[in-house]
Order: C-alpha cells, then sequence, then structure tokens
C-alpha cells in the first residue's frame, strides 16, 4: 500500500453486523453525530443502508462507494461505504434473519480484517451480528471475540466492556456455565489483569487499581465454598502485585462492582460473562462499548445485539455505536499504542 494516498485522518471501518438486525438503522443514526477528526467507512449492504435512513428519516446526503478503505474521501455530506455483494442474500425483511445474513455478517468482518491487516484503515467498530445466522451458515464462532481470535492467530486476548466510569474485564465469556471452572486458571486470570490494567493505562495515562473478583459464593469463604480463589486466583493477584501492578481481592461481585462504582478502583477483572455483563449494563444499558484486548488492532462493537425484534421500525438508539466510534478514535489517535 501506498501510504501516500491515505486520507490525513484516522480512518475507521464500521461492519454493519446482520443486514436484518439495526445495525444499519444505528449506522445511519450515528455517523451525524462523529465529528471530523476521523473518517468513518462503512462496510456491508447498500441496498440495507438506504433502505434504514429512509425509514429512519435520516438523510444520508449521499454515498462515496470506494472499493478499499484508504481511497475514502472525508465530506460531511457523504458517507463513505465499501459494498460487499453476498450471494442469494435477495431482498432483505428488517428483523427476519437467516444463514444469508450470517454469511453476510462475516463477509462484512473478513472484509473489515483484511483492510485493516493491509494497513489500509486504523481501527475497527462492529455492528451487532447474530450468533445463530453465523452459525446455520457454517461460520462456528460463538461471536466476534471468537472470530478476531482465529483470523488473527491470538491466543492472548480478552472480553472488555467500557463506558464512562466502568471498565470490565472477563476472564472466561461464551462459554457454558458448566464449563466456566475450566478456564479459571492462574494463568488466564493473570492475562487478563495484565490487559484491562494495559488498556486503561494506554487510554487514561495512570496505572489503575482493579478489582478482582472471586468465582464462587462469598469469594470462596477461605476455601469452604470451592477451592478456585486458593488455588488460581489470588496466586494471579499476588503474582500481577509482585510485578507491580496495584490489584486486589478476590472480592465479592457486590463488593466489586459498589467500590468500583464509588471510584475506590478504576476497573473490574471479573471471572465469567454473567457475573460482569448483567451488572454492567444494569449501569450502563444504552452505552455500553464491547473491547477485544490483546488484539493486533483496535476494536470496539456496541454492546447490545441485533434487536431483530425492533428491526425497522425507526427505534433503535444509536448510542452505543457512537460510543465505539468515539473510542476506537480516541484509542488510534497519534502517541497510542496498540491495546
Amino acid at each position: 500500500m501506498n501510504d501516500k494516498t491515505r486520507i490525513d485522518k484516522p480512518i475507521i471501518l464500521i461492519t454493519m453486523g446482520d443486514p436484518a438486525g439495526i445495525g444499519p438503522e444505528i449506522i445511519v443514526k450515528a455517523l451525524p453525530n462523529i465529528n471530523d477528526d476521523y473518517c468513518p467507512v462503512v462496510i456491508g449492504d447498500r441496498n440495507a443502508l438506504t433502505s434504514a435512513a429512509g425509514k429512519s428519516g435520516f438523510d444520508i446526503n449521499g454515498v462515496n462507494v470506494v472499493k478499499r478503505a484508504e481511497k475514502a474521501n472525508f465530506s460531511a455530506d457523504k458517507v463513505n461505504f465499501v459494498p460487499v455483494s453476498v450471494a442469494g442474500l435477495g431482498t432483505l425483511v428488517p428483523g427476519k434473519h437467516n444463514k444469508k445474513t450470517g454469511k453476510a455478517s462475516i463477509a462484512y468482518l473478513e472484509t473489515a480484517v483484511n483492510a485493516i491487516l493491509m494497513n489500509e484503515a486504523d481501527a475497527l467498530v462492529t455492528g451487532p451480528l447474530s450468533k445463530k445466522a453465523i452459525n446455520e451458515a457454517g461460520f462456528y464462532y460463538n461471536g466476534h471475540t471468537d472470530f478476531f481470535a482465529e483470523r488473527t492467530n491470538t491466543s492472548k486476548y480478552a472480553m472488555c466492556f467500557y463506558t464512562d466510569n466502568l471498565k470490565v474485564a472477563l476472564v472466561s465469556d461464551h462459554i457454558p456455565v458448566r464449563k466456566i471452572h475450566t478456564r479459571i486458571k492462574l494463568a488466564r486470570v493473570l492475562r487478563t489483569i495484565y490487559l484491562l490494567d494495559e488498556f486503561i493505562r494506554n487510554l487514561e495515562g495512570v496505572r489503575p487499581k482493579l478489582a478482582v473478583l472471586g468465582l464462587n459464593p462469598h469469594a470462596g469463604e477461605s476455601g469452604l465454598i470451592g477451592a478456585e480463589e486458593l488455588n488460581e486466583i489470588i496466586p494471579a493477584i499476588n503474582t500481577a502485585n509482585e510485578r507491580g501492578l496495584n490489584v486486589a481481592g478476590p472480592l465479592t461481585p457486590e463488593i466489586g462492582f459498589r467500590e468500583t462504582i464509588a471510584g475506590e478502583y478504576d476497573g473490574v477483572v471479573a471471572m465469567y460473562h454473567d457475573q460482569g455483563i448483567i451488572p454492567f449494563k444494569l449501569i450502563a444499558p444504552y452505552d455500553s462499548v464491547n473491547v477485544t484486548l490483546g488484539l493486533p488492532f483496535v476494536r470496539t462493537s456496541v454492546g447490545h445485539g441485533t434487536g431483530y425484534d425492533i428491526a425497522g421500525d425507526g427505534t433503535a438508539k444509536e448510542n452505543s455505536l457512537i460510543k465505539a466510534i468515539k473510542l476506537a478514535g480516541d484509542l488510534v489517535r497519534p502517541g497510542r499504542k496498540p491495546l
């Protein structure tokens, strides 16, 4: 790639997600709220984008179609768009997903990952996809995180949720509850602590104080209710502190979240998905951002699903996508390190 062809602004890719979901709608609603510090480029189905704009009453003022993201030209009155055609997709019906929409979701991601790995863009923001639809299409992932980890050969990564006053990283994510204990190992807990520490330092410029939660009720009650705290979590906390990090725990979830919200801690390391996500979503139901830590590029996402039940009716909220785009832009501003 010839860097001279690149626009003099960070290029942020935005994938549509499942084109039958609310992804197209929240994109057309979000773009007018993005400042001109960086250049957004949408990847997806053009018909879905224009249809969503019309149904939502938003004027996207024209589309600048480009074959490659690096060819984007910033314009306040046009949407830079990389169209991706999927055979058999046909006419989309909002709220009606199938294996073709699942195939389309993955095609958009493949286009985006190829572009960013070729240095044609600076960051990636993803719209919501359906795990069911992509699996029906033959792509057996439990979500975006697994896709990106496989596609980039990344083994040390973590799912993280972000809002202004709360950051939560997960030691295990989309796995059955009965298997959670198999993932709570010293190395994995320590890795997640490191990744969250690095993320907050990169974002805020200071070493954070992190709260690490226990796995079992009452954080194990000194081994009376499970051994994971004694055997895996406490040794990870001790190792992190010995290496200069600032980590406390294991704490019970109610104490960990309450004290973090009160300002005692800067972030939370949760052991499993619902332990971290339920309190997080109660605090930030509409403006949460999903960040994949450990990838070789910045990737953020909306913190919600495809919203099939409201797709096409014009009521979807764009708050999370706006925040995801702005966070991605902040993380790739000059001087930032990869996450």
